[in-house]
């Protein structure tokens, strides 16, 4: 064990980078070695390129040396596997890829080598991100870091894992639906779905935005440490001229907490999905009466519903699945019918689904915008919305998720509560709260649209009171002595 706490953010290695205690080719021939050593148990990297890495990690120290002071000089970041990083494969877990090599990064790629950030590696996802399981034919399957015999979530679950293990720092993953926060949810760490707009997809494969859920996706931040999501945030936010969403918009800096009472509306359970285990109550409630001890006001309100034929969740695949699933079948042609079964079965049932005509789509399209608006309209009369990532821990591979009928794998209603943060495009973020039969067990914050710096405060706050990382080292049963 190394301590409880596990190892030092990445704001403190860019201290000691600073300060010369530790070079770059230190940290990052130390974090790969972290890597080997998680790696054989999580499976979770799917490329890597030690020398060229390690000779950027030399190229910042010298450019260290000769008075650069970029703000993440040196800092290993690792890539969630839909995201382009320049001459190194973007496979999302296809066989439909298998040889394709990026010829320049994605926006949020680049923008974090100007910052002076190294691209570590890539992490496994599911088939075309399209699962809370992370599998697939090309790579394999990733293991929760805690138990090899249950999920890391997806689909940032090969981030989740090595993050999990305490092995990287920080990385970059995506969420449509919960992928950046189901994974931080199984794996005891922290991760930020920004809000709708906030960061840019270019560079994504595939991309999302001429497809049916449109702006749902979000690429963001995932850490160890909620300070290392402000770290990130301003790094990769922004409008780049290409994405059609991306905006510019003011990003404040997480406030002191101590000058006012924040506002803080919650609920425990929802009547659209499964009843949530004891131990995800006790969440809910254990970071209800932090804050509360705080000083802020605290207030259970009805969990919001779309209402109608439609749950959040069935609005959401109701939308990304309003072509039959033409697009996801194009996008993997080149598979030759090759595929995982739980995309193979998320194929098929989109092609048995009725034909969705113009009129139909955008009479869909019209109930997302109607219950972004009432969504985003209960996220003003609040600071934050307080709730589950899901209905319980970390489920073993294979098996449905707590509460959903283990006949029904493929149903997605246990995780309800990120989609009503998705479908409303607010942000949302991941942070540990409790632990349930030796697995964490995190709680959901979520704010107005664009209110990032509220979602981070309260995290930061129930991080320090709550044990945040601390809950996953005390779980874990191996460690080594930071660098």
């Amino acid at each position: 064990m190394d301590g409880g706490a596990g190892r030092p953010s990445a704001r403190t290695w860019l201290d000691r980078m600073a300060r010369g205690t530790c070079s770059a080719r230190e940290l990052v021939a130390d974090v790969l070695a972290r890597v080997d050593a998680a790696d054989a148990r999580v499976h979770a990297v799917v490329h890597r390129d030690d020398a060229a890495v390690l000779a950027a990690a030399e190229r910042a120290d010298a450019a260290r040396r000769s008075g650069d002071r970029r703000p993440l000089l040196g800092l290993p970041v690792s890539i969630k596997d839909v995201l382009d990083v320049d001459g190194w494969p973007t496979t999302a877990g296809s066989l439909a890829r298998r040889g394709h090599v990026a010829d320049r990064d994605a926006t949020v790629v680049a923008r974090l080598r100007a910052a002076g950030a190294i691209p570590l590696l890539k992490t496994n996802v599911p088939e075309l991100s399209s699962s809370f399981e992370t599998d697939n034919l090309l790579h394999g399957r990733s293991d929760h870091p805690l138990d090899r015999s249950r999920t890391p979530g997806g689909s940032s679950g090969g981030e989740g894992a090595l993050l999990g293990a305490d092995a990287t720092i920080v990385g970059i993953g995506t969420d449509g639906g919960g992928s950046i926060r189901v994974p931080s949810h199984y794996c005891g760490t922290v991760g930020l779905r920004p809000t709708t707009g906030r960061t840019p997809e270019t560079g994504l494969w595939p991309p999302t935005r001429a497809a049916g859920t449109m702006d749902f996706t979000c690429v963001g931040p995932m850490a160890r440490h909620v300070e290392d999501l402000t770290l990130l945030l301003p790094v990769i936010a922004g409008a780049d001229g290409v994405d059609p969403y991306a905006v510019d918009a003011p990003l404040a800096e997480p406030p002191a907490l101590g000058g006012r009472a924040l506002r803080v509306a919650w609920y425990a359970g929802h009547p659209d999905a499964p009843a949530p285990t004891p131990g995800t109550v006790v969440a809910v409630h254990a970071a209800v009466a932090a804050l509360a001890d705080a000083g802020h006001e605290v207030e259970e309100i009805a969990p919001p519903r779309v209402g109608g034929e439609h749950t959040a969740t069935t609005l959401f695949f109701a939308a990304a699945g309003a072509d039959g699933g033409a697009g996801m079948r194009e996008a993997v042609a080149a598979a030759g019918g090759r595929h995982h079964p739980q995309f193979q079965a998320l194929l098929d049932g989109a092609a048995g689904a009725p034909t969705v005509t113009a009129g139909a789509y955008l009479a869909l399209q019209e109930q997302v915008f109607a219950f972004r608006a009432r969504m985003r309209a209960l996220a003003a009369e609040h600071d934050v919305l307080l709730s589950p990532v899901a209905s319980g821990p970390a489920p073993r591979h294979g098996e449905a998720p707590a509460g959903v009928p283990a006949d029904a794998y493929l149903r997605y209603e246990a995780f309800e509560f990120c989609h009503l943060n998705a479908v409303a495009g607010l942000p949302a973020a991941s942070v540990p709260a409790v632990t349930e039969e030796g697995l964490p067990v995190g709680v959901q914050i979520a704010a107005a649209a664009f209110r990032e710096d509220l979602v981070l405060a309260v995290a930061a706050l129930l991080e320090r009171e709550l044990g945040g990382f601390r809950l996953n080292r005390r779980l874990a049963t191996a460690g080594d002595a930071p660098l």
